[in-house]
């Protein structure tokens, strides 16, 4: 990795980190779907390959989708057991806060990997993918929750074990169909969202102890973006690509467009 790399992995991170800090004024999916496919959009910018410049809109939207199914995940409750005096809970908080903070990255960094690294030789079959998805969210929230009664967040939602099962079907399709660069990307990208979350926490316990005169809950958000973004352009920028891409339709770019610079901007304008 040269310096060129090193900076444009900071400047991705940076990125990420802005928009995931602005993000949590309005939060939810949408929010989440903003954030990441701007840093998205940057991280292709500053790769200079022309061969991505052509799938830049549909890959930009996997990112939004990817970043954006994670919006769902209640973590407010976990965020206040990291907080406290008390060693148990303060252990708990953390560990959940990493634990969910990998699921943003798994699924975001995961879906942003696999739109780049679909081939006409290895094409992604996307119904397929986001059906077995849906399917692994269903069945773990119902294992987990419905029967287990395992609850993270008791009282508020534990969309986060729709997530996991999701997460979990994204990497079994991606070790199955033979993916291994989104594979290794969105592992990358869980450990540096998962440690920017937990890490983040703790930036904000030490600002509140020390009264620092600043938002401390926009800093701990951006530890996550930052942290996360930095993960994702590193697992992208050194991961070994196939030499041709999976030819982008007229259509196809067109509807990316709507979603991602019509749809999602006025959902977060609407629901701000």
């Amino acid at each position: 990795m040269n310096k060129n790399q090193a900076l444009h992995i900071l400047m991705v991170g940076m990125t990420l980190g802005t928009a995931w800090a602005v993000r949590g004024h309005f939060g939810h999916e949408q929010g989440a779907a903003w954030a990441g496919g701007i840093a998205t959009l940057g991280l292709i910018l500053v790769s200079r390959r022309k061969d991505w410049y052509s799938k830049m809109l549909p890959t930009v939207l996997a990112a939004s989708v990817g970043w954006g199914i994670t919006g769902m995940i209640s973590y407010g409750l976990v965020v206040g057991y990291g907080m406290s005096n008390n060693y148990p809970n303060a252990l708990y908080g953390l560990t959940m806060l990493f634990a969910i903070g990998t699921l943003f990255g798994v699924l975001g960094g995961g879906l942003t990997g696999l739109s780049l690294e679909s081939s006409k030789e290895r094409k992604v079959e996307w119904g397929v993918l986001f059906a077995q998805m849906g399917m692994g969210g269903l069945i773990v929230y119902g294992l987990l929750i419905q029967q287990l009664e395992w609850l993270m967040t008791p009282p508020r939602s534990e969309a986060w074990a729709i997530c996991l099962g999701a997460a979990l079907a994204f990497l079994w399709y991606t070790a199955r169909k033979g993916f291994p660069a989104t594979t290794r990307i969105s592992l990358i990208t869980g450990i540096g969202t998962g440690f920017g979350f937990a890490f983040g926490n703790f930036l904000q316990i030490v600002g509140m102890v020390a009264e620092i005169p600043f938002n401390m809950w926009n800093v701990m958000e951006y530890s996550i973006g930052f942290f996360g973004g930095i993960a994702l352009a590193y697992g992208i920028f050194t991961s070994v690509w196939p030499q041709t891409v999976s030819p982008v339709k007229a259509w196809e770019n067109r509807v990316a467009f709507v979603l991602v610079f019509l749809v999602i901007p006025f959902v977060v304008f609407q629901q701000s």
